[in-house]
């Protein structure tokens, strides 16, 4: 055993890597990624600071490091419709799985998952959460000087659910108790910061920020649709089909990208107009729907597939339609998922157009809505703060749901 040990330290004696300098390289990357990740993440929490005080209180603090002038409302967390409540129960019942399913090391079929002490920390602790945030948001309310005592209370019974879910043979009980009470912090003040204040709400009713939200949804899921299933058949007939002048109609097809929205803005709101489609849903959605850089990234991801592969299905009868829907697709699915996601933010963060094309405020898009938000009085400007943060919402799940896809996609092709 000894001798193992010898050889084994002798071993990464030789490759340079000795256990103190391994560790030592391990907290330099755990304090860069935490220095990175208070870079990205310090700009959103001023945001939110700034969203939560009234401007004029926050000026006269003299621009504290928390939120001043706070208003709270008076709920619990079973307050608003049968939807509110199922929604905020779900949110909390997905974050808790995601971080036992991080903590478990294996995906979300892993048997482990589905263990008693995981189950208590995802069910026990929504239900523990739910209940703790009641008083909570009382105290908060009325403030009775009890909040303090409360929050602690509320972390550490919502802690005490995720130890059974973070124990593990491979991990130390101290470390198990530390992530566990990390986690009740967390989970505690996500749901008093984005719960608790008055603020979201005003926004949300003072804008109209739902209908607006619905008619953005519609429009970018319309568009991201188009963009996608015709750039993926232009690819492919660029690259699988033989057509005359095929290289010149693919850099005319090109030079498109060469012409922004401004230099044909004004001949299109004049075809809109002329079609009468103002103030329509085809006005927004026809004229994207098609996009060349879509084409030019799923082109590059055909491009690398096998030729083998297009012979061998032609000799098995595949025609093209099978050959694009059970091969040519699935094997290019990283480089369309992120196209996908490209196409999903731009239809999303789209002023320009929609702004040229509707000229009633009931058929208003999000970023119109967040336009008019931003134009108002000056006292209320935190709630425009708060309008843009809530619109911001569909992006970061987009992302998040879609993280995987997007590497994979803008990686392709790196590393053989």
């Amino acid at each position: 055993m000894a001798t193992s040990d010898v050889n084994r330290g002798a071993a990464e004696l030789a490759m340079g890597q000795s256990p103190a300098r391994r560790n030592l390289g391990l907290v330099g990357q755990y304090l860069s990624l935490g220095l990175l990740s208070v870079l990205v993440l310090g700009p959103i929490a001023l945001t939110v600071i700034q969203a939560l005080s009234p401007p004029f209180t926050y000026v006269d603090a003299g621009k504290p490091l928390h939120p001043v002038g706070v208003s709270w409302q008076d709920r619990t967390w079973f307050t608003g419709g049968p939807l509110s409540i199922i929604v905020r129960t779900l949110i909390v019942l997905a974050l808790l799985a995601w971080l036992q399913k991080v903590a478990s090391g294996g995906g979300w079929k892993d048997p482990a998952l589905r263990s008693p002490g995981r189950l208590v920390a995802i069910i026990g602790g929504t239900v523990v959460l739910a209940l703790a945030m009641n008083p909570l948001f009382q105290s908060f309310f009325k403030a009775d000087g009890n909040t303090l005592v409360i929050f602690v209370g509320a972390v550490v019974v919502v802690a005490a659910t995720q130890v059974w879910g973070y124990l593990s043979p491979e991990r130390s009980p101290l470390t198990s108790v530390t992530m566990a009470v990390f986690t009740g912090l967390g989970l505690i003040s996500f749901c008093v910061v984005t719960m608790g204040p008055t603020v979201w709400t005003l926004a949300w009713s003072r804008y109209d920020l739902g209908p607006a939200m619905g008619r953005s949804f519609v429009m970018a899921i319309l568009i991201t649709v188009l963009q996608v299933a015709t750039a993926i058949m232009a690819a492919y007939a660029f690259v699988f089909l033989r057509f005359p002048f095929k290289r010149i109609l693919f850099a005319l097809f090109m030079a498109t990208l060469l012409l922004p929205i401004e230099v044909t803005l004004v001949g299109n709101v004049a075809t809109v107009r002329q079609l009468e489609w103002t103030n329509t849903m085809q006005a927004l959605v026809l004229p994207f729907g098609a996009a060349a850089l879509g084409t030019f990234l799923i082109r590059q991801g055909f491009r690398g597939l096998p030729t083998e592969i297009q012979d061998a299905t032609r000799l098995d009868g595949y025609g093209h339609w099978a050959f694009l829907t059970k091969f040519a697709v699935p094997l290019t699915r990283p480089v369309i998922a992120a196209f996908t996601v490209i196409s999903a933010l731009a239809a999303w963060n789209q002023y320009l157009w929609p702004r040229s094309v509707i000229s009633e405020n009931s058929f208003n898009s999000l970023q119109i809505q967040l336009r008019l938000a931003s134009a108002s009085e000056v006292a209320n400007a935190n709630q425009a703060i708060a309008a843009a943060l809530v619109a911001a919402v569909p992006v970061v799940l987009l992302l998040i749901a879609f993280q995987r896809q997007i590497i994979r996609g803008l990686t392709a092709g790196a590393v053989k």
